[in-house]
């Protein structure tokens, strides 16, 4: 399975290159050229694991669309939840990219990609592959479609003002704190920035890293205010999320409201993403950055890689033009 994967991931990158004719350079220009190799070889080795990673210098600008991505169809009971239906990831209606309204594609950009393969020695002291990986030194652009499970490390910024939060909160007649934290939120604290991390969670507020759902704050975690005073970051830490409820708020929403995605840290590009495929669980490291993947399909988007607003998180957000004649393009 690994080595089919690995020959379909690499169609797909190689797919997306502009080619272009090879020319030979003159020892003139080539003496006012400065940059690096357009391949470079990596080899590592920890835990009991080897690794080679083949790093491409390239930038890549690309628009795909795929009626269905579906990757990691199998039975699977390795949680302890017995799920031996669905797939790891699976993303229907699939786009990279976006068509403004002018018809002008604005595409999903790429930056120096690679391919890694981790290697265990067997008990005869061959080399057998025990995952792959498809990596991306930064990425930036929009992901596009209707997501039914996921399976990964999914980090998301969540933020918006008081004002976009308190007509959320539901309160008791006689519930005095909700009132109280509601009359804050939206009055003194009104014009502040909130925020809050979201990641894979179950329809409990549990972390559900596996065939996900839904994404949401977790249980206990708390809404922080940056920049405020440590007075008014401790009265938001006293209201936590439970049970995908704070402050009669919910704070677990279904991943198929997100239609599309920007993907990239605040405008620029978000480093560390990628989309692996392992045996058993595989550490894949990042410079001084670990992901544990689990068996199975795996795809990592570190902090900061996506921000939603929290008018976004609670309404959803509508899919973005991705073909000239989109059937999915709401507006």
């Amino acid at each position: 399975m690994l080595i089919r994967t690995l020959t379909i991931m690499a169609l797909l990158l190689y797919g997306s290159l502009s080619h272009a004719a090879l020319k030979a350079l003159s020892d003139d220009e080539l003496s006012d050229s400065v940059g690096q190799a357009f391949l470079q070889l990596d080899r590592s080795n920890s835990n009991g694991l080897d690794y080679t990673r083949l790093t491409l210098g390239l930038d890549v600008e690309t628009s795909l669309n795929s009626d269905l991505v579906e990757l990691g169809k199998y039975n699977r009971n390795d949680d302890n939840r017995g799920e031996n239906t669905g797939a790891d990831i699976r993303i229907r209606d699939f786009a990279l990219g976006e068509v403004k309204s002018n018809g002008v594609i604005e595409p999903f950009q790429i930056k120096d990609p690679f391919i890694e393969l981790a290697f265990e020695k067997g008990p005869s002291g061959q080399q057998n592959v025990v995952g792959v990986r498809l990596g991306f030194g930064g990425a930036k652009g929009k992901l596009s479609g209707a997501i039914e499970s996921l399976t990964g490390n999914i980090d998301v910024n969540v933020f918006g003002t008081g004002s976009t939060i308190a007509p959320k909160i539901s309160c008791g007649f006689f519930d005095i704190v909700c009132h109280g934290a509601k009359s804050l939120v939206g009055g003194t604290w009104a014009d502040s920035q909130f925020k809050a991390n979201a990641s894979l969670i179950d329809g409990s507020g549990n972390s559900d890293p596996i065939r996900a759902t839904k994404i949401g704050i977790l249980n206990g975690q708390n809404l922080t205010l940056p920049g405020s005073s440590g007075f008014a970051n401790f009265i938001v830490g006293l209201l936590k999320s439970d049970n995908c409820d704070l402050l009669g708020t919910t704070t677990c929403f279904p991943l198929t409201n997100f239609k599309s995605l920007d993907i990239g840290n605040n405008g620029d590009f978000s480093q560390g993403l990628f989309l692996s495929f392992q045996t058993k669980p595989v550490a894949w490291r990042d410079g001084g950055t670990t992901t544990t993947a689990t068996k199975g399909a795996f795809i990592n988007i570190p902090n900061g890689g996506i921000n939603v607003s929290f008018t976004q998180a609670f309404e959803g957000i509508p899919r973005v033009r991705t073909k000239m004649l989109d059937p999915y393009y709401d507006n």
